[in-house]
């Protein structure tokens, strides 16, 4: 790829000040010649005039949702439709890369295929089950696409995370973008990688496309740990109801239209189809809680027995 090739778009709420530091962080990079795009997820403190104030070595521009709730769909949408770059990286705000992060995804883009990073927690110990979910995501073979199929198949434990995932912009709209139909946590990821399934993508690991997570700044945007926690109980129930295969259709129409700067075709209902579904996936989502619950107990009782 050429320069000037890739764009990378930064969804924030509410951190001016770390946002900076990852601006910073970007400025570091080995290799230079990119693009960020800044999407805002309808901000509320100095965001827009921090960025306005930027002398960075690479290109930045940025959009805002202007958009109140949960937006994070929106504002990466918008962030992609705005890159220039013919390949697109998405990284959240509280994600730090590593100086050889552009390189390593300019290296490794390829049309058809999603390519995902490490995304490694500043302290591990604070963060026991994001550093399992890495260490399960490095068994995968690096650049190497599989079907997302196959690799649950072969690695059945290997987490897949949106946040640093790179796409030709191209196979961003081609897929559909995200879905904003339920602007809340838990959904947005989940969804896109059943519809990547669904379509026939592949996915590819580049541990050299690595992110640092700063989970201790969780919550400092006042989404808290908790809400997240509610949120994707809701999700979990009405996500379903949207992972079939006519939803998948009117998403990518959707997609298709919003980049050529067309009206979007109206998407079809769900929620009577989730409301008929409702007791069912609360009586499997109970079920599954006290299989968990039962299996931890059990794990904790071997451990003083076995000490």
């Amino acid at each position: 790829m050429n320069a000037m090739d890739l764009s990378v778009v930064i969804t924030t709420y509410n951190r001016a000040e770390g946002l900076q530091e990852l601006l910073d962080a970007f400025a570091a990079q080995e290799a230079q010649d990119f693009q960020v795009v800044v999407a805002i997820d309808g901000s509320t403190d100095d965001t827009e005039a921090m960025l306005a104030r930027q002398s960075q070595p690479y290109d930045l521009k940025w959009v805002n949702t202007h958009c109140s709730g949960y937006g994070l769909a929106v504002a990466r949408n918008l962030g992609i439709l705005a890159a220039d770059g013919r390949a697109v990286v998405v990284l959240d705000d509280d994600s730090f890369p590593d100086p050889g992060f552009i390189a390593a995804h300019r290296s490794s883009v390829r049309q058809g295929v999603i390519t995902g990073g490490p995304r490694a927690p500043s302290n591990p110990e604070a963060a026991p089950r994001m550093a399992w979910k890495m260490a399960e995501l490095a068994k995968l073979p690096p650049c190497t696409p599989k079907t997302i199929a196959r690799m649950r198949r072969e690695h059945p434990t290997a987490w897949l995370i949106e946040n640093n995932v790179c796409l030709l912009r191209e196979d961003w709209i081609g897929m559909g973008l995200f879905s904003e139909r339920l602007k809340m946590y838990g959904f947005i990821g989940q969804e896109f990688f059943a519809r990547a399934d669904f379509l026939g993508m592949e996915y590819q690991y580049n541990p050299a496309a690595s992110v640092t997570h700063h989970s201790e700044m969780e919550g400092n945007n006042a989404f808290t740990r908790d809400r997240k926690h509610r949120q994707t109980r809701i999700a979990t129930l009405l996500r379903p109801s949207l992972e079939r295969a006519h939803h998948y259709r009117a998403q990518i129409a959707w997609a298709q239209a919003m980049a050529h700067g067309k009206q979007p075709p109206a998407l079809p209902p769900y929620k009577a189809h989730a409301a008929l579904a409702m007791p069912y996936r609360i009586v499997r989502q109970a079920l599954s809680g006290a299989r968990s619950m039962a299996k931890r107990h059990l794990k904790a009782l071997l451990g003083k027995r076995a000490a």
